[in-house]
């Protein structure tokens, strides 16, 4: 006969067998649970322990507490069970545990056990909520069933019907722990599956609330008590089986325990579960979005279900329809079908009065969107109400309702098609439709932001009505490439549905198809190239234009996420803000002329220099300068690299001086450090600058390297703060001691580098990864050719990629860095050797072709 332990292994190894096969199936959990209760109860059966308790009349039972008691184990998933016994616990308790629990040990399951009185269970309940609930969750395995029932009739009588209150408000501390500790699990990038807000943990904590206000026992009672509809039961069930088949899948994959979905576990997962690649969409973010949009409709329904019956404070009531009401309902629900307007209308007054639609609100609302049809959508009187709802106080929290009802994707299909995609990257760290409500959010609260300069063009616009759909509209095109383009085709489609007035669908078209213009102008070309900034008017064209692209460019970003916008971007910005609005302004489609302004420069700097330089030696400065240096460089910094380059010639008349100088200021304003570096010019310099900065975790953000005509390199950069923000000065001490040793031979950068990113890739978590990405530009500058860099970013890559154009004898004159998350997309100026563009095609696709391979090294 095989033993409790040989079956359990036989059946558990067969059960879990097929996730890898792709045969799980929705009744996994139960499955496993069965397996798990017939063990305990042939354990007991030929427990020798446990035929003595019996024989001396000593009540006990098994119980499964927690996930095991409501019947949701996973893979990995621990097994909490009790050993209960009445009025105390008996000596052979311990022989009991250890004939059970030790082959649950030994085969490697993860055990959460405890031996316990019925009156350790009612104490430790009364005083701790986290026993209480794992109490409610409790299930009979086997043994004494009349002393389960007893001890579970009296936490409900005694215990969970006089704490309801205070577990309602415990739950709701729980919320707010998670959030701050786990996030909301409905858009992160790397969810947790349980403890994130919109994971399995917001229905245990609807269960738990149900059981305690309306004595539910089981899931079913949620529809059988009315508390949810037939829909809504159907709808969270549904979305639970995809979320517990993902968390056996990782638990699977993973090996243990383990509910955070790592980035490294995605694809694979994805691949499993049958998502594959499609035109425009990868199977992972495909996979990505049906997950959340799971945790987003579980996330939804607790919260709906938690303000509708989680009790209120002492002395406030809660009424409907009539007198002071906190919540918003139809008055009649037979009256939807024949004006079917109402659903729009009750909407603006929520958005009017601020008060939230009820849960039956919200439930009318989903049952009716089928009256959501063509005529509905373009209804004039419905198209104002929502117009109406757009320019209110509470456009943000009406948003959220039309969102989180589906009544958006039902009056506008074209969101919904965008609605949960999910961008595979560590940037981006909302589903485009929630991305597109956090825009909103950001203009419709931008006067409490501090930076006066959005307060005041934001007042000064004529209207704020296109902007607002324009950041409401400006992704709905992602569902491809080229999303900017295609969304304002989209855009269109709506607005003409809508009925919109010509004009404002100019300015909203505008906006949507040039969102990305000034942050990749600013973050991607010299601001400096006076091409660039005249290009970028001409495309805006009008002042009013420019100041609402400014603001949705800010929005747009700040609801990117944290690194979508920064002191160093914003800067860049505004400075391309106000050079184009200058242009706009005077009408100036091109600069005073060069030599005016060359002679304007020379001036200023002659009335700040020193007076120990006599003019002449001034003049001979001036002379080796080149123009781009010249026109590029306020007169103060010009005059500081003067003084900077006249120390620099006496020291290279000692022989053991050091060959260059590094000046570095921190920036407050851009939240960054200001590097000036003077050194004698020769092929790889800036890459071995760029190498030993990225050696001492300091990155690159922009460089202006010029080359006098006395063959001294006086190159400009900007870069990160060092991480000692403490002991800056040591950071700088390293840098240098780092280029000494480069220049003269005794550090190897590529040797360094190399084993940097080894111990970078080793340590730090898998990131989503795209193909590296090279364009070479001859169009934009009429000077110099472009060669723009998209690849995953590790350490040293700069170095790499600096190194190449070196190999590839290119010139580089500018740099601007941009990193995107994991991703980097840097852009370089440069020559060839001779000074020219780089136009041969031949040479153009040898760039392409090395620099890819040195990408994919």
């Amino acid at each position: 006969m095989i033993s409790p332990i040989e079956e359990l292994k036989e059946s558990r190894e067969d059960l879990v067998s097929r996730i890898s096969e792709g045969k799980i199936s929705d009744t996994f959990q139960e499955n496993y649970t069965e397996i798990m209760d017939r063990y305990f109860q042939n354990s007991l059966q030929v427990s020798k322990t446990g035929h003595s308790l019996f024989k001396e009349k000593t009540p006990f039972a098994l119980v499964a507490v927690g996930g095991y008691g409501r019947m949701e184990l996973c893979v990995h998933s621990d097994i909490d069970i009790l050993i209960l016994f009445g009025s105390k616990i008996a000596p052979k308790a311990k022989k009991l545990t250890e004939e059970i629990f030790y082959p649950l040990w030994d085969i490697g399951l993860d055990l959460g056990h405890g031996i316990r009185s019925v009156k350790d269970c009612m104490r430790l309940s009364k005083d701790d909520y986290e026993v209480l609930t794992s109490m409610m969750d409790a299930r009979f395995i086997c043994g004494d069933s009349p002393l389960y029932l007893a001890l579970m009739d009296s936490i409900y009588k005694k215990v969970v019907s006089k704490k309801a209150i205070a577990l309602g408000k415990w739950l709701e501390d729980r919320d707010r722990i998670r959030m701050k500790i786990f996030g909301d699990a409905s858009y992160l990038l790397e969810p947790n599956l349980k403890e994130g807000i919109g994971g399995l943990r917001d229905y245990h904590h609807i269960l738990w609330l149900c059981r305690s206000l309306f004595h539910l026992r089981s899931p079913e009672d949620l529809e059988h008590m009315g508390k949810l509809s037939r829909d809504e039961y159907r709808d969270l069930k549904k979305h639970l089986q995809f979320i517990w088949l993902v968390r056996n899948h990782l638990h699977q994959i993973s090996g243990r325990e383990n509910d955070r979905l790592g980035f490294e576990y995605q694809e694979k997962i994805a691949r499993r579960l049958g998502f594959k690649d499609q035109k425009d969409i990868p199977g992972v973010e495909q996979f990505l979005g049906r997950l959340h949009a799971s945790m987003a409709s579980i996330k939804i329904l607790h919260r709906s279900f938690t303000l509708t019956y989680l009790p209120q404070e002492k002395g406030k009531k809660k009424a409907f329809k009539t007198g002071n009401i906190s919540e918003i309902d139809f008055d009649s629900a037979t009256a939807i079908p024949s004006n079917p307007s109402l659903l729009m209308e009750i909407f603006e007054q929520s958005s009017i009065s601020g008060r939230p639609l009820s849960m039956n609100a919200k439930r009318l609302v989903r049952e009716f969107l089928y009256l959501v049809d063509d005529t509905f959508r373009k209804s004039e009187e419905v198209v104002q109400n929502f117009l109406n709802i757009m320019n209110s106080k509470n456009t943000i929290e009406t948003l959220d309702q039309m969102f989180e009802t589906g009544f958006l994707d039902a009056f506008i299909p074209e969101f919904g098609q965008i609605r949960d995609r999910v961008q595979f990257d560590a940037y981006h760290i909302f589903p485009v439709g929630r991305h597109t409500l956090e825009t909103v959010k950001y203009l419709k609260r931008l006067t409490t932001q501090k930076d006066i300069l959005l307060t005041e063009i934001f007042l000064d616009l004529s209207s704020h009505e296109p902007l607002f759909l324009a950041a409401l509209f400006h992704d709905v095109g992602k569902s491809g490439k080229d999303h900017a383009r295609k969304g304002a085709a989209i855009t269109q489609n709506i607005l003409k549905r809508f009925g919109y007035d010509k004009k404002g669908t100019g300015d909203i078209l505008f906006l949507v198809r040039h969102h990305l213009l000034l942050v990749e102008t600013a973050t991607r070309r010299d601001l400096n190239d006076e091409k660039v900034v005249v290009q970028c008017a001409r495309t805006i064209g009008d002042i009013e234009r420019l100041k609402m692209l400014y603001l949705l460019t800010w929005a747009d970003s700040r609801a990117t996420g944290p690194k979508a916008w920064n002191d160093w971007i914003s800067n860049l910005v505004r400075e391309l803000f106000f050079k184009a609005i200058h242009i706009l302004e005077k009408k100036e489609l091109a600069t005073p002329h060069v030599s005016q302004r060359l002679k304007k420069t020379k001036s200023e700097v002659g009335r700040l220099i020193t007076n120990d330089m006599d003019l002449s030696d001034l003049e001979d400065f001036f002379k080796v300068m080149s123009p781009r240096y010249l026109l590029n460089t306020g007169a103060h910094d010009i005059v500081n690299h003067i003084s900077m380059v006249h120390d620099f010639k006496k020291q290279l008349e000692n022989p053991r001086s050091t060959s260059f100088i590094l000046e570095a200021k921190k920036d407050e304003s851009e939240g960054c450090w200001g590097i000036t570096f003077l050194a004698r010019d020769r092929p790889g310099l800036f890459s071995d600058l760029a190498g030993v900065l990225a050696l001492n975790n300091i990155n690159v953000l922009s460089a202006q390297i010029y080359t006098w005509r006395d063959g001294t390199a006086v190159d400009i950069f900007k870069v990160t703060n060092p991480l000692d923000p403490i002991n800056p000065e040591e950071s700088w001490e390293k840098v240098k001691k780092d280029l000494r040793h480069t220049f003269s031979g005794k550090l190897s950068l590529a040797y360094r580098l190399g084993k940097k990113a080894e111990t970078s890739i080793l340590s730090s978590a898998k990131r989503p990864s795209r193909p590296p990405k090279v364009i070479v530009d001859n169009e934009t500058s009429d000077f110099f050719t472009l060669i723009e860099v998209f690849a995953d970013n590790h350490a040293g890559l700069l170095y790499l990629i600096t190194r190449a154009m070196f190999d590839l004898r290119l010139n580089i004159r500018i740099a601007k860095i941009a990193t995107k998350g994991d991703q980097i997309a840097d852009v370089f100026y440069v020559r060839d050797l001779e000074g020219q563009k780089v136009e041969d095609k031949e040479h153009v696709m040898e760039i392409k072709r090395a620099l890819i391979h040195q990408l994919g090294t």
